[in-house]
C-alpha cells in the first residue's frame, strides 16, 4: 500500500546582487525594510576566532586573513530605537546614509510600496565597516547577528556560548551604543553561564574579559570579586619593564571608564602598605631606642639578635635588597638593580607569615618580629578581603568618592615643598597617618567592619605613614593572644 506525505516547503534564503556577485541575506526578524551591509575587516593582528580552530588554520595557510561581507535585513525604526549609534547615523540628514534612506523611502512612498514587503534588491542599503581592533577576533559576524536579533526582540542563534563570545557581544554593544538592552539580556539569558575559573596567572586575559562583562552588565558581586583578583595578581600591562604587545590591543586590555588606572593604583597602594611593615620594623631595630622591654641584661643583645634574624629572613625571601654604598651608574651591566614586586599579593603576605619566632633565649619569647607582624598581616588581609574590589553602581554614579587616586586639586598650591629635619615644609596637604594601636579590639578582630570595610581599607591603604606597633600590656593578654587562632602564632 502506497503512502503519501506532505513535504514541508524548503525555505530558500533571500539573496542580493551587488557588484556582479550574489550575496545571501541574513534576515533579522520580520518586516525588515533596510539592508545593513557590514564589512568585517580581519587582519593578521587577529589572535582569536569563532570557532576557535579557524585562526590556526588561517595562520598555517600563510595567506592574508579574509574579511567577511555580510548583508543583514533589519527594521530601521527598531535599529534607531535601541541603538544611539544607528539613530545618529540614520535618523537625520546629518550623514549621507540618513539622507540616502530618506530619499529612497520617499520614492517608495510615491509608488505606494511597502518596504517591508519588497525584495532585498529594492531596499535602501547602508554600508558600515567593523574593524578588528577592539576584539582581534575573526568570525565576529555571528556575534553581530545575535546582537541584531536581541535588538529586534528575538533570542541569540549561536549554539556555543563562550567567554569570548560574551566579551565580543559586550564590546559590540558598547561600540554601537545599545548596551542597556544587551546588558539586560546577558544578565538574564546568560545568568547560569559558568565563567571559567582563573587558577593560573597566565589566564589574565580571562580575568579582564570577566571584568569587562561584569562592569557593563551591572553584575556587582562578580565585578567586585574579579577586580579584586586582578589587583591581587597584578597585570603584565602594569609593569614598567613590559613593552606594548600586539596581543594587548583588544578592548579588555584597557579597561574602560578609569578602571585600568584605578586597579593599578590600588595594587600599588596595597603593596606600599605591606612594604611599610618591613620598613617600620627595620627602622625600629636600627634606631637607638631599645625594643626589648623586659629589662634583662640581655635586652640589648636581644635587639641585635632580632635585627640580624630579620635581615636574614627577608633577604632569603627576596624581600630585602642590600645596596652597596659606592656610586654605581644606572647603566652598569655588572650591577643588578632590585626590581619592584610583581607577584601575587596573597603570596607576599604568605611569605611574610613564614617569619619564624626567633628568640635569643627562653626569657625572650615575645620579642621577635613574628609577634608584631602577624596581627598586622591579619588586619591587612581582612581589609583586602572586603574592601578593595570595585563597587559597580557607586563607581558609575559617585566615582569621585570611590576612587583611591588623589584628585589633582588635592594639592593645588604653587609652593614647592622641601624637607627640614625629616619633615616636609611648604606642603599644605594634611598627612594621613595610620596608627595600628588606635584600633579597638572589635576593629582588629573583624577587619574594620565596625568602621565599614571600604572605609577601613581606604584608611589603611591610603595612609602616608604607618605605625605598626601594638603594645601588649598584660601577661594575661599575651597568653590569650598566643593561643588565638586568629593571630596564628
Amino acid at each position: 500500500m502506497a503512502t503519501t506525505t506532505d513535504a514541508a516547503p524548503i525555505e530558500v534564503a533571500e539573496s542580493i546582487q551587488v557588484d556582479g556577485a550574489e550575496h545571501e541575506i541574513v534576515d533579522i526578524g520580520t518586516g525588515g525594510d533596510v539592508i545593513l551591509e557590514v564589512l568585517f575587516e580581519n587582519t593578521r593582528a587577529c589572535t582569536k576566532s569563532i570557532p576557535n580552530e579557524t585562526i590556526q588554520k588561517l595562520r598555517n595557510s600563510k595567506l592574508p586573513f579574509p574579511s567577511a561581507r555580510v548583508f543583514y535585513r533589519v527594521r530601521l525604526d527598531t535599529l534607531k530605537k535601541h541603538s544611539k549609534y544607528f539613530e545618529h547615523l540614520l535618523g537625520s540628514d546629518t550623514f549621507g546614509e540618513g539622507r540616502a534612506i530618506s530619499a529612497r523611502f520617499a520614492e517608495l512612498s510615491l509608488s505606494s510600496k511597502d518596504p517591508s514587503e519588497l525584495p532585498a534588491g529594492e531596499l535602501p542599503r547602508i554600508q558600515i565597516t567593523d574593524e578588528d581592533d577592539a576584539t582581534r577576533t575573526i568570525g565576529r559576524e555571528a556575534v553581530f547577528k545575535d546582537m541584531l536579533r536581541i535588538i529586534h526582540g528575538t533570542t541569540h542563534s549561536s549554539k556555543s556560548i563562550t567567554l569570548l563570545y560574551i566579551s565580543i557581544l559586550v564590546v559590540m554593544a558598547d561600540r554601537y551604543d545599545c548596551m542597556t538592552l544587551i546588558a539586560r539580556y546577558v544578565a538574564g539569558k546568560f545568568s547560569s553561564f559558568k565563567y571559567p575559573p582563573t587558577l593560573d596567572k597566565t589566564l589574565e586575559e580571562v580575568v579582564r574579559q570577566k571584568i569587562l562583562i561584569f562592569y557593563h552588565t551591572n553584575q556587582a558581586l562578580r565585578l567586585s570579586a574579579a577586580t579584586k583578583e586582578l589587583i591581587l595578581r597584578g597585570s603584565s600591562r602594569w609593569s614598567i619593564y613590559e613593552e606594548t604587545d600586539s596581543d594587548f590591543l583588544a578592548a579588555w586590555w584597557d579597561l574602560p571608564e578609569g578602571l585600568e588606572d584605578e586597579l593599578s593604583y590600588r595594587r600599588q597602594r596595597i603593596i606600599l602598605t605591606i612594604s611599610s611593615l618591613q620598613t617600620h620594623f627595620l627602622s625600629l631595630y636600627t634606631s637607638r631606642t631599645r625594643q626589648c622591654k623586659l629589662g634583662y641584661d640581655s635586652s640589648a643583645a636581644c635587639d641585635s639578635f632580632q635585627l640580624g634574624e630579620m635581615v636574614k629572613f627577608m633577604t632569603r625571601r627576596d624581600l630585602l635588597s642590600l645596596m652597596p654604598y659606592q656610586a654605581v651608574p644606572p647603566d652598569d651591566p655588572e650591577f643588578i638593580w632590585p626590581e619592584a614586586y610583581t607577584g601575587d599579593i596573597e603570596l607576599l603576605i604568605g611569605l611574610l607569615r613564614e617569619c619564624p619566632s626567633y628568640q635569643i633565649d627562653k626569657n625572650h619569647g615575645h620579642c621577635g618580629l613574628r609577634n608584631k607582624l602577624l596581627p598586622a598581616l591579619s588586619y591587612i588581609k581582612d581589609c583586602i578581603d572586603g574592601g578593595i574590589g570595585i563597587k559597580s553602581q557607586f563607581w558609575k554614579t559617585e566615582r569621585s568618592s570611590q576612587t583611591w587616586i588623589p584628585s589633582p586639586s588635592t594639592n593645588n598650591s604653587n609652593k614647592k615643598a622641601f624637607v627640614v629635619g625629616g619633615k616636609a615644609v611648604g606642603d599644605d596637604r594634611p598627612e594621613k597617618f595610620f596608627d595600628f594601636k588606635s584600633l579597638n579590639r572589635e576593629d582588629l578582630t573583624s577587619g574594620g567592619r565596625s568602621l565599614g570595610v571600604d572605609k577601613a581599607a581606604r584608611k589603611l591603604f591610603l595612609a602616608d605613614k604607618w605605625d605598626w606597633i601594638r603594645e601588649v600590656e598584660t601577661e594575661k593578654e599575651k597568653e590569650r593572644m598566643s593561643k588565638s587562632s586568629y593571630f596564628r602564632f
